[in-house]
């Protein structure tokens, strides 16, 4: 898959932007604050249909007070070409389409656009909560796995209804009956998303073991390992119904639900240690990118070509050594890298200069 052309309208600092993309790396260069970051947040944005950063969809409007903001983005791919065109109103309300045809459902637009976005923040995904674990598996799958997005939305949904069930009907004789309802719902919905979950990592972990071992020059091996409940994975929808009914109880007493995979974690062990809790700054890196660079391989092998890999700012948070090996791994990919000072490191790419709301191409 290859970015081909994009169209950027009141989004964020751009007012109006026409880009080309290039094949192989492209360089985006500028100073800070200057809008490298939201061009790149216009390309995830066409991806996963949200921001990458957290934003609001109201929060994407231009700076400049436009009343819309607009996303073209066309994309080759083996089988064809694809348009995917987002427009934002004013009050932050979107509406998509994907070759001209109005989509219904976000999960319409998962893998349209496959991407793999790196940015300083990604280092959260080693250091910080499992949710940021979890956030990782699930962008992953989702963009490969229609089936598991809509799985996974229902499952959410469903949680929120039993945890508000929990809190305002704690006390209430008919809770229990109420409760083995939704959870009779999130036992389905989990089974899938479990079993999907558990295939990936196993998918992945020898793809991200080999990567590290390049990174690290044959030093450190890196093992990956799904952390869930402790099911029967020949039963997985039975085992959820049984914890949810011997948690009963804990549940109602806390008012929230405390069993499920939304607690799932992914054990991470690089030379023997779990960096998670006890690796060095350095190790968290290498793993990062380890972990990013399986994921790029992952969909490869899934969908039979490469995504497009969004590196923001990362110049800034990696060695010279490590930035070499990292672009070394991506031959063949196309690379949209945002960075402040162009390093002879990315190898041979197409240079753009970003200033306020423009983008020149250097050279390439």
């Amino acid at each position: 898959m290859r970015l081909d052309k994009l169209y950027l309208e009141g989004f964020l600092s751009y007012d109006k932007l026409y880009l080309d993309f290039a094949d192989g790396i492209n360089v985006l260069v500028g100073q800070n604050a200057v809008g490298k970051t939201n061009l790149a947040e216009s390309v995830y944005y066409c991806s996963v249909g949200k921001s990458a950063r957290g934003l609001k969809d109201k929060e994407l409007l231009s700076w400049s007070g436009a009343d819309h903001a607009r996303i073209r983005l066309r994309v080759e791919r083996r089988f064809g070409a694809h348009t995917v065109d987002v427009y934002i109103d004013a009050q932050g309300k979107k509406r998509i389409t994907v070759d001209e045809l109005p989509i219904a459902r976000i999960g319409e637009l998962m893998g349209v656009v496959n991407a793999v976005y790196f940015s300083p923040d990604e280092m959260k995904l080693i250091k910080d909560s499992p949710a940021d674990r979890r956030r990782f598996l699930d962008i992953s799958l989702c963009q490969t796995d229609k089936v598991y997005f809509y799985k996974l939305s229902e499952y959410n949904k469903l949680l929120a209804q039993r945890n508000k069930l929990l809190k305002n009907y704690k006390d209430s004789r008919d809770l229990p009956e109420m409760s083995a309802i939704i959870v009779e719902k999130m036992a389905d919905r989990q089974e899938y998303v479990v079993k999907k979950r558990k295939e990936f990592v196993e998918k992945i972990a020898p793809l991200a073991a080999a990567r590290h071992r390049k990174i690290t020059d044959g030093k450190e091996d890196l093992s990956l390992a799904y952390e869930t409940e402790e099911i029967d994975f020949d039963d997985i929808k039975g085992s959820f119904l049984r914890l949810y009914e011997q948690n009963f109880e804990k549940d109602r007493r806390l008012e929230y639900t405390t069993v499920g995979c939304h607690r799932d974690d992914l054990k991470i062990i690089a030379g023997g240690i779990d960096v998670r809790k006890y690796g060095s700054q350095g190790q968290q890196r290498t793993a990062v990118l380890s972990l990013k660079l399986a994921e790029v391989d992952g969909i490869y092998s899934t969908v039979g070509e490469y995504p497009v890999v969004i590196l923001d700012d990362v110049a800034s948070e990696l060695d010279r050594g490590r930035l070499k090996k990292l672009f070394e791994s991506l031959s063949g990919v196309q690379v949209l890298v945002t960075t402040t000072e162009y390093d002879e490191d990315f190898g041979p790419a197409t240079v753009f200069d970003v200033t306020k709301g423009k983008i020149a191409k250097r050279f390439g």
